[in-house]
């Protein structure tokens, strides 16, 4: 691919950002667009305003791209509305931009599953699910059909720097973690699961996007062999050098935090994940591309290092 082609990146939250800074150190010309107002600081980066719920903008955005990248996701609670206009739109644009459009996708279309590959059957057990599939099937009918070359990468739970409001560090359960105090966990954390970190999601998406012939491919981004929850959270305490302890939150609890706060009313239906193994495998991706997971440690020292940066800014 030339470096004057245009990497066109709709979405700077945890996985977007770092995107756009991967493409960048490849030495290529790369656009973001985000809803607030930003300044680019490198010659090969420009950052456009934009609100990308109004189809028109989001074209304009997207025009003189080579690769889209749908990084943007819509408040958890407003999925059933928001999330296809984002899908949509985004789609439209690379569309009329004559762009390939590479998809950050979750796994929730797969269902309550053990083990899961490319080629486990689609058969969601949430409303969450069901969007998602129905808007994958979406973009695989339209690559289908010859309207545009798609390609989706689909991640696990995220961890990692950046990734600040997961289920395993949710706001609370880092601010606990850095205090030393008890820390509220969600589901049953001495499960099976797989944590895709945010960076190796990010240079997934880069390699998906530097190789038009996976369009047309649902592909899991690399990441390493399932592990508890609690496993992650010894090790980071160790990096941290604080105590561990941990306490599950009770459903009535998250019912009346759900009262307050939007995220927590939409939790329960997705608890189905952490209380049996949910193992994705990446050996698809692996076998295609050469791109793997990075090793446990240096995940855990990178997490340790940006959790302690936040907890220094905080106070």
């Amino acid at each position: 691919m030339r470096t004057s082609d245009l990497h066109v990146v709709f979405g700077t939250g945890q996985v977007g950002s770092t995107l756009v800074d991967r493409l960048l150190a490849r030495g290529l010309r790369v656009r973001s667009v985000r809803r607030s107002v930003a300044e680019s600081r490198h010659a090969a980066h420009e950052v456009v305003q934009a609100d990308v719920y109004d189809r028109d903008a989001a074209t304009r955005a997207a025009a003189g791209a080579t690769v889209v990248y749908q990084c943007t996701n819509a408040p958890y609670h407003q999925w059933s509305t928001h999330l296809p206009l984002l899908y949509r739109h985004i789609a439209s644009a690379a569309r009329a931009a004559g762009a390939r459009l590479v998809v950050l996708d979750n796994v929730y279309a797969v269902g309550a599953t053990g083990t899961f590959d490319e080629d486990t059957p689609e058969r969601p057990c949430s409303r969450k699910g069901v969007i998602r599939k129905g808007l994958a099937d979406e973009l695989r009918a339209m690559h289908a059909r010859g309207d545009l070359a798609v390609t989706i990468g689909r991640a696990s739970d995220f961890f990692g720097p950046g990734a600040d409001n997961t289920t395993l560090l949710h706001p609370r359960a880092i601010g606990q973690l850095l205090a030393g105090r008890t820390i509220d966990v969600i589901g049953d954390i001495d499960q099976p699961h797989s944590w895709s970190y945010a960076p190796d999601v990010a240079e997934g998406l880069l390699e998906l996007g530097q190789h038009p012939e996976l369009a047309g491919r649902t592909l899991h981004l690399p990441v390493l062999p399932a592990q508890t929850g609690r496993s992650l959270l010894i090790a980071l305490a160790a990096e941290l050098q604080v105590p561990l302890r941990t306490r599950r939150m009770p459903g009535w609890l998250m019912r009346v935090a759900g009262w307050f706060s939007p995220l927590m009313r939409e939790l329960p239906e997705m608890q189905y994940q952490f209380e049996h193994p949910f193992a994705m495998s990446d050996a698809r991706i692996r076998g295609l591309l050469p791109i793997r997971p990075t090793p446990l440690e240096a995940q855990i020292a990178a997490t340790a290092a940006w959790l302690r940066a936040r907890g220094a800014a905080s106070t």
